[in-house]
């Protein structure tokens, strides 16, 4: 997903976000699949910067107030597909609006305030938690439909804010781990709510039903698999994504509202996604301890 630069410093890869020294054997030069982290200094701080952490302290807390509020209407709205999800969005919406607090709180901090990558990536974060927050309220007041579009219209900017990610890596753990991973697990999560709301509307809530439900869910892991298999491994969104699915596979099994085989390959495919980011990391890091002995590296 992003062009292909000179290899940075191979000591510094061991983390985000710290540059490296020139390869020790120019014979076994390799090129990292993902851009180097940007060490040029942050620009003047600029008025709106303060205000863009602002909005996104917002959003998140507007995201969190919603998804307390209509927690106990989320059990009931939810049985109404086969990937009965039920209770699951009521423990992971508010898990994700802390976790976007903690990020808005960090892009406020002296050293990201007019960070470049701050610039880029914040308008995603804000649009996409707030679409998040409105479609939390459009389905627990029954309409759908309109809760399903504002939810892929979530889905989709957070998943651009993941692609901006990938062009601006990392420079430390604490972006990494502030910036990246909230954005990550939120793009995650809202994925897996996504599907579960068309499955809704599509009227999909029968045993007759299994094989459209497994092909779209097969359908829409693979979209995951692919965005956790970037930069070191986005294990955020492969986590925010594989949590939501196991448990709804699991929890509309328990409840006779999807079958075994149905529930399985949910399971099945929500591990594919982790996996993918887990071998997108031990490549990455496989290839850098290759180069630091010497040996030829091939992606």
């Amino acid at each position: 997903m992003a062009e292909q630069h000179p290899t940075p410093p191979i000591d510094s890869l061991m983390e985000p976000g710290q540059l490296a020294t020139p390869a020790t054997s120019a014979e076994h030069d390799f090129v990292l699949p993902y851009p180097a982290p940007d060490d040029r200094p942050n620009p003047e701080v600029e008025p709106f910067d303060k205000i863009r952490g602002y909005l996104l302290a917002s959003a998140a807390l507007l995201l969190l107030i919603t998804s307390l509020v209509f927690s106990s209407s989320m059990d009931g709205r939810d049985r109404i597909s086969l990937l009965d999800s039920s209770i699951v969005p009521a423990i992971l919406w508010p898990v994700t609006s802390v976790f976007l607090l903690a990020s808005a709180a960090f892009s406020l901090s002296p050293g990201q305030l007019s960070a470049r990558r701050q610039r880029v990536i914040s308008i995603f974060a804000i649009s996409s938690s707030a679409m998040a927050a409105c479609a939390i309220t459009l389905a627990a007041g029954f309409l759908q439909t309109a809760a399903a579009v504002l939810a892929t219209l979530a889905s989709l900017l957070a998943l651009v804010g993941v692609h901006q990610l990938n062009r601006l890596t990392a420079r430390n753990k604490k972006e990494h781990w502030f910036t990246d991973a909230p954005l990550s697990f939120l793009a995650g999560f809202s994925m897996a709510y996504t599907l579960h709301l068309w499955l809704a509307v599509a009227g999909w809530n029968e045993t007759s039903h299994n094989l459209q439900v497994a092909l779209v869910a097969v359908a829409v892991s693979l979209l995951a698999a692919g965005y956790a298999h970037t930069e070191r491994g986005r294990h955020a969104l492969a986590s925010g994504f594989g949590i939501a699915m196991i448990a709804a596979a699991i929890n509309g099994w328990l409840r006779d509202a999807t079958g075994l085989w149905v529930a399985a390959i949910c399971i099945l495919m929500s591990l594919l996604v982790f996996l993918m980011a887990e071998n997108r990391r031990f490549r990455i890091s496989h290839a850098e301890h290759r180069a630091q002995r010497g040996k030829p590296v091939d992606f």
